[in-house]
Protein backbone atom coordinates (compact mmCIF):
# COMPACT_ATOMS: atom_id res chain seq x y z
CA UNK A 1 0.00 0.00 0.00
CA UNK A 2 1.54 3.01 -0.87
CA UNK A 3 0.84 6.32 1.03
CA UNK A 4 1.36 10.16 0.44
CA UNK A 5 1.87 11.46 3.53
CA UNK A 6 3.73 10.12 7.09
CA UNK A 7 -0.24 11.54 8.39
CA UNK A 8 -1.83 8.84 6.27
CA UNK A 9 0.54 6.10 7.63
CA UNK A 10 -0.58 7.13 11.39
CA UNK A 11 -3.91 7.04 10.48
CA UNK A 12 -3.68 3.95 9.03
CA UNK A 13 -2.03 2.41 12.08
CA UNK A 14 -4.70 3.62 14.01
CA UNK A 15 -7.22 2.16 12.01
CA UNK A 16 -4.95 -1.39 11.90
CA UNK A 17 -4.68 -1.51 15.92
CA UNK A 18 -8.80 -1.03 16.48
CA UNK A 19 -9.30 -3.59 14.00
CA UNK A 20 -7.06 -6.61 15.25
CA UNK A 21 -5.50 -4.58 18.24
CA UNK A 22 -8.00 -6.99 20.61
CA UNK A 23 -7.55 -10.01 18.65
CA UNK A 24 -3.75 -10.06 19.01
CA UNK A 25 -4.07 -9.25 22.57
CA UNK A 26 -5.96 -12.23 23.23
CA UNK A 27 -4.04 -14.18 21.38
CA UNK A 28 -0.70 -13.62 22.95
CA UNK A 29 -3.15 -14.68 26.36
CA UNK A 30 -4.10 -17.87 24.89
CA UNK A 31 -1.29 -19.70 26.78
CA UNK A 32 -2.93 -19.05 29.84
CA UNK A 33 -6.04 -20.56 29.40
CA UNK A 34 -4.97 -24.14 31.14
CA UNK A 35 -4.74 -22.36 34.32
CA UNK A 36 -6.70 -19.44 34.83
CA UNK A 37 -9.61 -19.81 32.29
CA UNK A 38 -9.46 -18.01 28.64
CA UNK A 39 -12.14 -16.64 29.07
CA UNK A 40 -11.99 -14.34 32.06
CA UNK A 41 -8.49 -12.88 30.77
CA UNK A 42 -9.89 -12.23 27.33
CA UNK A 43 -12.91 -10.22 28.77
CA UNK A 44 -10.52 -8.70 31.15
CA UNK A 45 -8.16 -7.52 28.60
CA UNK A 46 -10.24 -6.52 26.11
CA UNK A 47 -12.15 -4.40 28.78
CA UNK A 48 -9.11 -2.75 29.67
CA UNK A 49 -8.00 -1.89 25.62
CA UNK A 50 -11.58 -0.74 25.88
CA UNK A 51 -11.33 1.63 28.43
CA UNK A 52 -7.66 2.93 27.27
CA UNK A 53 -8.93 3.33 23.36
CA UNK A 54 -12.06 5.44 25.14
CA UNK A 55 -9.71 7.80 27.52
CA UNK A 56 -7.57 8.28 23.91
CA UNK A 57 -10.13 9.18 21.81
CA UNK A 58 -11.51 12.10 25.09
CA UNK A 59 -8.06 13.10 25.12
CA UNK A 60 -7.89 13.86 21.70
CA UNK A 61 -11.52 15.79 21.41
CA UNK A 62 -10.22 18.16 23.76
CA UNK A 63 -8.38 18.99 20.90
CA UNK A 64 -9.94 18.40 17.28
CA UNK A 65 -13.47 19.16 18.91
CA UNK A 66 -12.40 21.63 21.61
CA UNK A 67 -9.33 23.19 20.42
CA UNK A 68 -8.23 23.68 23.52
CA UNK A 69 -4.43 23.16 23.28
CA UNK A 70 -3.40 23.82 26.86
CA UNK A 71 -5.72 21.57 28.34
CA UNK A 72 -5.22 19.00 25.46
CA UNK A 73 -1.37 19.19 26.56
CA UNK A 74 -2.15 18.77 30.12
CA UNK A 75 -4.68 15.55 29.77
CA UNK A 76 -2.42 13.68 27.12
CA UNK A 77 0.63 14.29 29.77
CA UNK A 78 -1.32 12.38 32.17
CA UNK A 79 -2.68 9.78 30.07
CA UNK A 80 0.63 9.17 28.30
CA UNK A 81 2.18 8.45 32.44
CA UNK A 82 -1.07 6.42 33.23
CA UNK A 83 -0.76 4.41 29.60
CA UNK A 84 2.91 4.18 28.71
CA UNK A 85 3.07 1.19 27.29
CA UNK A 86 0.11 1.48 24.46
CA UNK A 87 0.19 2.85 21.41
CA UNK A 88 -2.34 5.68 22.05
CA UNK A 89 0.60 6.97 24.13
CA UNK A 90 2.65 7.06 20.92
CA UNK A 91 0.03 8.62 18.98
CA UNK A 92 -0.67 11.46 21.62
CA UNK A 93 3.33 12.06 21.37
CA UNK A 94 2.51 13.12 17.82
CA UNK A 95 0.02 15.21 18.25
CA UNK A 96 2.27 16.80 21.06
CA UNK A 97 5.40 17.16 18.81
CA UNK A 98 3.32 18.73 15.68
CA UNK A 99 1.98 20.99 18.41
CA UNK A 100 5.39 22.20 19.65
CA UNK A 101 6.66 22.80 16.00
CA UNK A 102 3.55 24.46 15.18
CA UNK A 103 4.44 26.35 17.92
CA UNK A 104 8.41 26.56 16.58
CA UNK A 105 9.56 24.62 19.70
CA UNK A 106 11.73 22.43 18.27
CA UNK A 107 13.58 21.12 21.22
CA UNK A 108 9.93 20.32 23.31
CA UNK A 109 8.95 18.25 19.83
CA UNK A 110 12.15 16.21 20.00
CA UNK A 111 11.25 15.26 23.33
CA UNK A 112 8.31 14.10 22.70
CA UNK A 113 9.40 12.07 19.58
CA UNK A 114 12.22 10.94 21.84
CA UNK A 115 9.59 9.30 24.31
CA UNK A 116 8.29 7.54 21.38
CA UNK A 117 11.46 6.34 20.61
CA UNK A 118 11.97 4.84 23.96
CA UNK A 119 9.27 2.38 23.88
CA UNK A 120 7.71 2.28 20.63
CA UNK A 121 4.73 0.24 19.99
CA UNK A 122 4.59 -0.83 16.37
CA UNK A 123 7.57 -0.47 13.78
CA UNK A 124 6.29 1.92 11.84
CA UNK A 125 5.78 4.20 14.38
CA UNK A 126 9.54 4.12 15.47
CA UNK A 127 10.27 4.79 11.58
CA UNK A 128 8.05 7.72 11.67
CA UNK A 129 9.54 9.07 14.97
CA UNK A 130 13.14 8.58 13.93
CA UNK A 131 12.75 10.52 10.78
CA UNK A 132 10.59 13.35 12.29
CA UNK A 133 13.47 13.92 14.89
CA UNK A 134 16.42 13.84 12.18
CA UNK A 135 14.21 16.03 10.39
CA UNK A 136 14.16 18.85 13.62
CA UNK A 137 17.84 18.08 14.74
CA UNK A 138 18.64 19.49 10.79
CA UNK A 139 16.34 22.38 11.20
CA UNK A 140 18.36 22.64 14.76
CA UNK A 141 21.74 22.79 12.31
CA UNK A 142 22.52 19.57 14.37
CA UNK A 143 23.34 17.81 11.03
CA UNK A 144 25.58 15.17 13.43
CA UNK A 145 23.09 13.99 15.47
CA UNK A 146 20.88 13.64 12.32
CA UNK A 147 23.23 11.42 11.12
CA UNK A 148 24.04 9.25 13.89
CA UNK A 149 19.98 9.40 14.98
CA UNK A 150 19.43 6.92 11.76
CA UNK A 151 22.69 5.82 10.99
CA UNK A 152 21.83 2.39 11.27
CA UNK A 153 18.47 2.46 10.44
CA UNK A 154 16.98 -0.27 7.68
CA UNK A 155 13.13 1.31 6.65
CA UNK A 156 11.67 -1.25 4.38
CA UNK A 157 9.22 1.04 3.03
CA UNK A 158 10.38 3.77 4.63
CA UNK A 159 13.98 3.48 3.24
CA UNK A 160 13.67 6.06 0.55
CA UNK A 161 13.12 8.85 3.47
CA UNK A 162 15.83 7.52 5.46
CA UNK A 163 18.02 8.36 1.85
CA UNK A 164 16.76 11.74 1.55
CA UNK A 165 17.12 12.54 4.86
CA UNK A 166 20.49 11.68 4.58
CA UNK A 167 21.36 12.99 2.01
CA UNK A 168 19.82 16.89 3.17
CA UNK A 169 22.45 16.00 6.63
CA UNK A 170 25.32 15.61 3.94
CA UNK A 171 24.44 19.06 1.74
CA UNK A 172 24.33 20.67 4.88
CA UNK A 173 27.54 19.47 5.84
CA UNK A 174 28.68 20.25 2.52
CA UNK A 175 29.25 16.94 1.18
CA UNK A 176 27.86 17.03 -2.15
CA UNK A 177 28.85 13.64 -3.37
CA UNK A 178 27.74 11.66 -0.10
CA UNK A 179 24.18 13.79 -0.49
CA UNK A 180 24.02 12.87 -4.21
CA UNK A 181 24.71 9.59 -3.54
CA UNK A 182 22.13 9.84 -0.79
CA UNK A 183 19.88 11.25 -3.24
CA UNK A 184 20.34 8.46 -5.56
CA UNK A 185 19.34 6.14 -3.27
CA UNK A 186 16.23 7.51 -2.22
CA UNK A 187 15.22 7.66 -5.71
CA UNK A 188 16.14 3.66 -6.06
CA UNK A 189 14.15 2.72 -2.84
CA UNK A 190 11.16 4.89 -3.38
CA UNK A 191 7.65 2.69 -4.04
CA UNK A 192 5.57 2.91 -7.71
CA UNK A 193 3.78 6.33 -6.07
CA UNK A 194 4.37 9.78 -8.15
CA UNK A 195 8.28 10.93 -7.95
CA UNK A 196 9.50 13.76 -5.60
CA UNK A 197 10.11 16.84 -7.26
CA UNK A 198 12.24 18.37 -5.21
CA UNK A 199 14.36 15.01 -5.32
CA UNK A 200 14.79 15.10 -9.16
CA UNK A 201 15.40 18.81 -8.63
CA UNK A 202 18.44 18.12 -6.28
CA UNK A 203 19.93 15.13 -8.08
CA UNK A 204 19.49 17.53 -11.51
CA UNK A 205 21.13 20.09 -9.84
CA UNK A 206 23.96 18.00 -8.56
CA UNK A 207 24.48 16.01 -11.62
CA UNK A 208 24.94 19.33 -13.39
CA UNK A 209 27.54 20.55 -11.18
CA UNK A 210 29.79 17.22 -11.18
CA UNK A 211 29.67 17.22 -14.80
CA UNK A 212 30.88 21.42 -14.76
CA UNK A 213 33.69 19.84 -12.22
CA UNK A 214 35.06 17.43 -14.86
CA UNK A 215 34.61 19.62 -17.58
CA UNK A 216 36.67 22.20 -15.81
Amino acid sequence: MEFETEEQQIEAIKKWWKEYGLTIAAGLILGLAGIFGFRYFTEQRELKMAETSGAYESVLAILKEQNDKDKFMTEASIFKIAHSDTIYSNLLSFQLAKLAVDADDLGTAGQHLRDILNNPQHGSIEHIARIRLGRILLEQGEADKALAIIADAVGGEYQSSYELLRGDIWMLKGDRNRARQAYEAAKSNSTDGPENPNLEMLLTDLYDETAIAEVE
